[in-house]
């Protein structure tokens, strides 16, 4: 299991349009092959996006095919900086 982490600092608060559009993308990111997806306000100019894939090779295809072009309109025009992106394999889990 692969889980991609972002960090977004917004420049401005978070608007209603940008929140509809975190909305529109989950269920996108997830027919793509996510397993979960999740966007967590940190704060009104701090989102994370969570994200987990049963691999690599999904979190970079669905990155390529879906999130990226997203990222690209929706957020990247919005950050105060670059996103804070990390990547790692699963090794230890607990669910209900």
């Amino acid at each position: 299991m692969t889980i991609v982490v972002n960090h977004l600092h917004l420049s401005d608060a978070l608007t209603a349009e940008t929140e509809q559009a975190c909305h529109e993308i989950v269920p996108r990111i997830r027919d793509a092959g996510a397993t979960a997806v999740r966007v967590v306000r940190v704060d009104d100019n701090h989102l994370v996006l969570i994200l987990e894939f049963a691999s690599a090779e999904d979190a970079n295809r669905v990155a390529t095919e879906v999130g990226g072009p997203w990222m690209r309109e929706h957020i990247l025009p919005l950050l105060a900086r670059g996103p804070e992106r990390s990547v790692g394999e699963v090794i230890a889990s607990a669910t209900p």
